[in-house]
């Protein structure tokens, strides 16, 4: 398979609000996941789950419309607030990962 910029929760995360993803497949970093059955609901339920997931705020940051969302535009989105939030010094998530680590980073 080929390989993706995100981590495993973030996929998880994109399939439990993709109906169309199949099993054997992954999003594709810049396939519209409209393709995948986003709509804006489903988009919610997704942004909702990563803000939690990553303890991030992601309010007015999914500017990019709906049908022309990619993965890779929402991994962008959030890695971005994720380093934000490291560089403010605020704790991190509770996922264990040491602060000023990304919690992306596997070791």
């Amino acid at each position: 398979m080929a390989q993706t910029p995100w981590n495993a929760r973030f996929e998880m995360i994109l399939r439990q609000g993709l109906p169309g993803l199949r099993m054997d497949e992954r999003p594709a970093v810049d396939v519209p996941m409209e393709a995948y059955g986003l709509d804006s609901m489903a988009l919610i339920g997704i942004v909702s789950a990563l803000e939690s997931t990553y303890g991030v705020s992601l309010a007015g940051q999914v500017t990019v419309p709906v049908h022309t969302l990619t993965a890779g535009h929402l991994w962008g989105i959030v890695s971005a607030a994720v380093d934000s939030v490291w560089d403010t010094g605020r704790p991190a998530p509770a996922s264990g990962t040491a602060h000023g680590r990304a919690p992306w980073i596997m070791a």
